[in-house]
């Protein structure tokens, strides 16, 4: 007895094939052109990065550089300042001691002079010339003296040695003799003149 539903080998089979529609097919192209686009514009993406890479590192070369530079502008410009600064300090007296040239120049004449010579007054005349000489030159560089005989006694400008009794009231404080000559030089003191004052 025969199973109906066993198939028999000699049986023939129709074997259907499963039909692949139109929009399956479109749909796999689509997403092989989907991709594609995909991967050329992160090719693009990552091109347009490495250019942007290559320029900033251009870039920041550029200012590296710079920035050395202006550095090397800056040591050089510092040193060149402390060798005008130092400059300075060692010349700063130059203007005053070429002011005073001329009177050393008449020391050395009236020197010469008063050894050929037994003349008192031309010595005198001499030495006063040379003392007129040095104070104009002192003037010039800003040296003034205190004005102190007569004066009331000011300790900014003067400088108390001793005191002598007075007895009109009117005449203590007042400074009566001047020991050493102060002096200020552009309006700052830089000696005190040193007095004798009454009290």
């Amino acid at each position: 007895m025969q199973d109906e539903n066993l198939i028999h080998p000699n049986d023939e089979k129709e074997i259907q094939e499963v039909p692949v529609s139109e929009n399956q097919t479109m749909d796999f192209n689509e997403s092989e052109i989907n991709e594609n686009q995909l991967i050329e514009e992160e090719l693009e993406i990552i091109s347009a990065l490495n250019k942007k890479i290559l320029a900033l590192e251009s870039e920041n070369a550029s200012m590296k550089e710079q920035n050395l530079r202006l550095q090397a502008d800056f040591v050089n410009f510092r040193k060149r300042k402390e060798k005008e600064a130092s400059e300075t300090v060692v010349f700063a007296n130059e203007g005053l001691i070429k002011q005073l040239l001329p009177v050393l120049d008449d020391f050395d004449r009236t020197l010469k002079a008063i050894e050929k010579s037994d003349n008192l007054t031309a010595i005198k005349e001499g030495i006063d010339m040379v003392a007129k000489n040095m104070r104009n030159a002192f003037q010039k560089a800003g040296l003034e003296s205190v004005d102190s005989i007569g004066k009331v006694f000011n300790p900014a400008f003067h400088e108390a040695i001793t005191a002598i009794s007075v007895e009109e009231e009117e005449k203590k404080g007042l400074i009566f003799d001047e020991i050493e000559k102060g002096y200020t030089l552009r309006e700052k003191v830089i000696r005190p003149a040193k007095v004798v004052i009454g009290e």
